[in-house]
């Protein structure tokens, strides 16, 4: 079996809700071994449970891997894996990420900042409103929304996203080929059209069930720098999402709402325990005025430009003033090694967004 057909084959294996636990398997190497291992050596070498182990060997030959391949051929689905360089950096340093990531048009660009945004399906006209007033106001300001494509504030907060013009990002619970709601349809196609991706680690043609929910919140709450909910009730989906959030260290935003009013009392809850107050989308955009002053500063319309500007760059552009900085302050300041910023230097200066003013100096070119 090739490398990919392994790490597929492993996915198949959690398409079942007591399926093989995500901590098993880190790398190709222990894939390889464990599908590899007959039902003794699984239960007595690898400790799995007899269950797990009998589950494990039908699987090899229950054809799911074939029927998985087709679909990913056929729905132009690809696949990502931790080993990958693709794999978003933004989930790699968190114990529970997923271990693998199918998708469809894009993943998020890494030096682009990020928010996600969650509330209530049953939300309200003023829900709806804020979801989509904030959501085209990051957007317009380069900030890439992450959602799960449900009806209500998720719905409303990616057609705003769609209007502000930069690539967004639906986080399934089904498989990326599944579109849940069907009435969505229109807008999971416009947010490919438009640059953005559909997110799942659950096979294509996995159906919307609802233990796949709770555990696809960590993955928005991580690919997103920031957290904002529109509205909730006191026990929603929506705080599942801010649990992930806080546990991986991420700021929590709430729209407030009228006292009283079901819809909000998560979200006031929210407030009263120290979440950012949400009223405009450039509450958040403050916060990130550094990050997005820099992406304005590099033209970010300009597609081409932004492409060569890999966070690696963008960490270096960062660390140069716009009085004279010397290689040794921007190797201090980045923590790379003097061949890495001499090649990104060139890169900056051919970019025309970094100049040499004197022998290994540098400064930011004003527009």
């Amino acid at each position: 079996m090739t490398r990919e057909e392994l790490w597929i084959w492993y996915a198949t294996l959690l398409d079942e809700p007591n399926g093989v636990t995500y901590k098993t398997f880190e790398s190709t190497r222990q894939i390889k071994e464990v599908y590899e291992a007959g039902i003794d050596q699984l239960v007595e070498q690898y400790k799995f449970s007899k269950k797990e182990a009998e589950q494990i060997e039908k699987s090899k030959g229950s054809g799911k891997l074939e029927i998985c391949m087709k679909r990913m051929r056929e729905g132009e689905i690809q696949f990502v894996t931790v080993e990958d360089k693709l794999y978003p950096e933004r989930l790699k340093q968190f114990e529970d990420k997923p271990k693998f990531l199918f998708y469809k048009g894009n993943l998020p660009k890494e030096y682009l900042p990020t928010v996600g945004m969650v509330g209530a399906r049953a939300c309200t006209n003023y829900g709806r409103n804020m979801a989509k007033m904030l959501g085209e106001e990051l957007s317009s300001n380069h900030i890439q929304i992450i959602s799960g494509l449900a009806r209500g504030i998720d719905t409303y907060s990616m057609i705003g996203a769609i209007s502000g013009k930069t690539p967004t990002f639906a986080v399934l619970g089904s498989g990326v080929d599944v579109c849940y709601p069907t009435e969505n349809i229109e807008l999971y196609e416009e947010i490919l059209n438009n640059g953005g991706g559909i997110i799942s680690e659950f096979i294509p043609g996995s159906s919307p069930l609802q233990w796949h929910f709770p555990i696809r919140n960590r993955i928005i709450s991580g690919l997103s720098d920031k957290v904002a909910v529109i509205e909730a009730r006191e026990k929603s989906g929506s705080l599942i999402t801010v649990e992930y959030a806080l546990e991986q260290g991420k700021d929590v935003w709430a729209v407030p709402g009228r006292v009283g009013d079901s819809l909000s009392s998560g979200c006031n809850r929210l407030l009263k325990c120290g979440a950012g107050v949400l009223t405009s989308g450039y509450d958040i955009i403050e916060e990130m005025s550094d990050v997005v002053k820099d992406i304005k500063q590099l033209g970010a319309t300009k597609d081409e430009q932004m492409e060569m500007m890999e966070e690696t760059n963008l960490k270096v552009y960062r660390a140069i003033e716009s009085y004279p900085q010397s290689i040794t302050e921007i190797m201090k300041k980045t923590q790379l090694g003097y061949e890495k910023i001499i090649e990104i230097l060139l890169c900056l200066q051919m970019s025309g967004v970094v100049e040499e003013i004197s022998k290994n100096y540098f400064v930011r070119c004003i527009k």
